[in-house]
Order: structure tokens, then C-alpha cells, then sequence
């Protein structure tokens, strides 16, 4: 679905909310009706919207926002200058975009940013789909070198959660956590992910390649496919929101917490990560990876990022990436 791109030049046509006819958008498109109808057809299936008036045209009175350079920059306001921002209309994935292309955005002062309005394999953690919904999310990718081995590199995941908290925050979303160690949620319900891929480079120093997800209002059949709780901002707030906005607010408060992390690490992060956590101080199970469950109450983080359990057996932490983290019932 979506791999020609005559159907987003359809869409962005159709974004002025006025009523286009049938043989104007063929011409446009440089296609013959029978494509145009498949084109609607795909669109369909993605949820969108787009009224047919018989006789007459197609009209797409509810259109979401595109992404917009110009506009993300005029919310970045002086910060703009910071960030380097390209902008596909389809890719695989945003950080396996960038993970082909770091040499190339490695030679950029500023810091890449890489942004799919839709993505055919995106990726979470533990190598799990993310699901990306056409107009309905916000999928994007930045690149971040680290001039040194940063010893708690493994605590980075946590550290940018806090990051996506303090820009929600700055729209007045209430009651969204952290769950550890990378997803934010609301009422256990997730909402957006962190995936960090990491590569060291000849000099010793990290290349961070971060992929940032956010659901802002999915498709009605987009939670079947899930094999977690999700929502979405429009489901937590009641009204829909400026996804330039968003994206411009994200990368202000991941580039503070990313320059801050290089020189301090986790640690001036820790008890702020702590006092957003959805589990802090509650009793929870959690899965290891060899099929073993831990019961135990959750008591902060370490610096490494590893989570502290006070179990049977005493105080325990483990590992970002060995455990999932599920409450008792």
C-alpha cells in the first residue's frame, strides 16, 4: 500500500478542501480514471475520508496536517538553526534510513532530522512492528554523536523519556508516564516509543541513531493490529493537535536532553525519570527473556538504566532489553 507516490501528490491536491474533478486530478496525476479509483480505494483503507460527488469530483474536507518544514522551523523560533529536518513521503523506516546514510549526515554540524509521513517497517524495541497510520501519527529519526564512550549509554532510552514528558507537558497533557525503560504512556496505555540504535565509530566515538513515535490520532483499525494497549493524544486530550507543533517541541527537548546527557549522563535525570514512572513503588511481575518471572515492587532506576526491584531474594536490578513489565492482577 502506498508505494506510488501519485497517491500522496492525490492527497496533498486534495488538502485545499475544495472539490476537484475526476478529469482535472487524472491530468494532474498523469493517470487514467481506473488508477485514480484504485488510488481511492488505498486511501480507504488507510482511513482517510475523501468524499466521492457523483458527477462532479472527489473533495477531502477533513484533511490532516502534512508535515511542513517551513512551519516546523517557525515553532523551533532561534533553535531552528540547530537542526537539519528532510522530510520523505514514504521510507521504510526512518532509522534504517539513517543508519545507510550516517557517514553522509555524520559531516552536518547540525543535528539530522528524518521524518516519514509514513513508514512500511518501522521498528520498536525487541525487534516488534510499529505500526504507522497515515496523517495519524508522528515517525521521525534524528542522529546524535557522542564525542566519547559514554559509560551508561544504556541509560539513554530513559533519559529521552524524559525528554518526550517535558514536551508533552509544555501542551498541558496531564497524567502521562514513563514505563520502563522507553515507552510513555497514559493510564498504561502507550502512546509513543524510543528506539536507539547505536554505532561506534572509528575514533571512539557513539553515533546515536533515535527513533521517536507518536500516535496523534489512529485509524479505526489500526488498534486490532496491536498486541499491546494503545492510544493516542487525541483520545487523552479531545481535540487534535498541530503535528508540526509537536515535532518542533520534541526536538527542542530532545537536543537540551541529549547535550545534557553527553556531559552529565542519567544521573541529574534519574530522580525526575523516577517521580513520571507509571510503576514507581508498585508490586509488578516481570517476564525474563529465558521465560523466568521476578515478582518484586518496583524502587527506582540505577544510573545504568536498570530497573531495582526489592524482591524476595533482597534488593535486584536488571537490564534494559532482558525483562517486559506487567502489573500483578
Amino acid at each position: 500500500m502506498y508505494t506510488d507516490k501519485s497517491i500522496f501528490q492525490l492527497l496533498k491536491i486534495l488538502s485545499d478542501g475544495k472539490i476537484h474533478t475526476y478529469k482535472s486530478l487524472s491530468a494532474s496525476l498523469g493517470c487514467t480514471s481506473l488508477s485514480l479509483v484504485k488510488f481511492l480505494q488505498d486511501t480507504f483503507h488507510q482511513d482517510i475520508d475523501i468524499n466521492q460527488i457523483r458527477g462532479v469530483g472527489l473533495c477531502w474536507q477533513r484533511p490532516f496536517e502534512w508535515i511542513n518544514e517551513s512551519v516546523v522551523r517557525s515553532y523551533l523560533s532561534d533553535q531552528e538553526r540547530n537542526f537539519n529536518i528532510v522530510i520523505f513521503d514514504l521510507l521504510d523506516s526512518t532509522n534504517s534510513y539513517l543508519l545507510r546514510n550516517k557517514s553522509y549526515y555524520l559531516k552536518d554540524i547540525r543535528t539530522p532530522v528524518v521524518v516519514a509521513e509514513l513508514q512500511t517497517r518501522g521498528r520498536g524495541t525487541n525487534n516488534r512492528s510499529w505500526f504507522s497510520d497515515l496523517g495519524g501519527c508522528l515517525t521521525f529519526s534524528i542522529l546524535w554523536k557522542f564525542k566519547r564512550n559514554i559509560k551508561y549509554l544504556s541509560s539513554l532510552s530513559l533519559a529521552l523519556g524524559v525528554s518526550l514528558i517535558r514536551a508533552f507537558k509544555n501542551i498541558s497533557l496531564d497524567n502521562i508516564q514513563l514505563k520502563w525503560p522507553n515507552d510513555i504512556v497514559h493510564n498504561k496505555r502507550k502512546f509513543a516509543g524510543i528506539l536507539i540504535e547505536c554505532k561506534t565509530n572509528r575514533d571512539g566515538s557513539v553515533t546515536a541513531i533515535i527513533g521517536i513515535g507518536v500516535n496523534l490520532k489512529l485509524s479505526s483499525n489500526i488498534p486490532h493490529c496491536l498486541n499491546y494497549s494503545a492510544t493516542d493524544l487525541f483520545q487523552i486530550s479531545g481535540r487534535m493537535h498541530s503535528r508540526n507543533q509537536i515535532l518542533a517541541l520534541l526536538l527542542s527537548e530532545l537536543r537540551c536532553v541529549l547535550e545534557s546527557f553527553g556531559t552529565d549522563g542519567f544521573s541529574i535525570f534519574r530522580d525526575e525519570w523516577e517521580s513520571y514512572h507509571a510503576y514507581q513503588g508498585q508490586s509488578v511481575v516481570l517476564h525474563l527473556s529465558n521465560q523466568d518471572n521476578i515478582e518484586g515492587i518496583v524502587d527506582g532506576v540505577k544510573n545504568d538504566g536498570s530497573l531495582v526491584l526489592i524482591t524476595s531474594s533482597g534488593r535486584q536490578h536488571y537490564n534494559i532489553g532482558e525483562i517486559s513489565l506487567r502489573t500483578i492482577v
